[in-house]
């Protein structure tokens, strides 16, 4: 399991429904973002994991164990190679971003340390920043999140 990548993506209501209806379209754009910048897309590789851990003890706290893996949210109604791909709701990315929002860098740090990943850290910080504007952004555009394992 540590070579699963982890990805993001803040989907409008439109975009939702094309992935739903048509399920190679996500296939495509998880294959693409090796080539192409695609907004609202964030891979965070394999470094996931340890985010999970670092951000939310591992789904222990119940709005933040939903940042990584979308635990609460529902699985994609669409048939796909994916090991997960589930999807949270606008008012549940708002209630995550409004969570993350509180959870300052420097406990993401501290947490980082302690779980003994300094020599991943400035990676794992600058990956907790983009996931806050992420899910901020989406917030602010009453966007769903979908949370996918590859």
């Amino acid at each position: 399991m540590a070579s699963t990548h982890g990805i993001l993506i803040a989907l409008s209501s439109k975009r939702l429904a094309l992935l739903e209806s048509d399920p190679e379209t996500l296939e495509d754009v998880v294959e693409a973002r090796h080539e192409d910048a695609i907004p609202g897309l964030l891979d965070l590789r394999t470094l996931w994991e340890p985010l999970d851990m670092i951000v939310s003890g591992r789904g222990r706290d119940e709005v933040l164990g939903d940042v990584l893996l979308a635990r609460s949210g529902k699985n994609l109604s669409v048939d796909t190679a994916f090991e997960q791909a589930r999807v949270l709701s606008p008012q549940r990315v708002a209630e995550v971003a409004a969570k993350l929002a509180e959870l300052p860098a420097a406990t993401v740090k501290e947490r980082a340390q302690q779980l003994g990943k300094a020599k991943d850290l400035e990676q794992l910080l600058a990956l907790y920043q983009e996931i806050v504007a992420l899910y901020t952004g989406a917030a602010k555009a009453k966007q769903s999140m979908l949370a996918i394992l590859v």
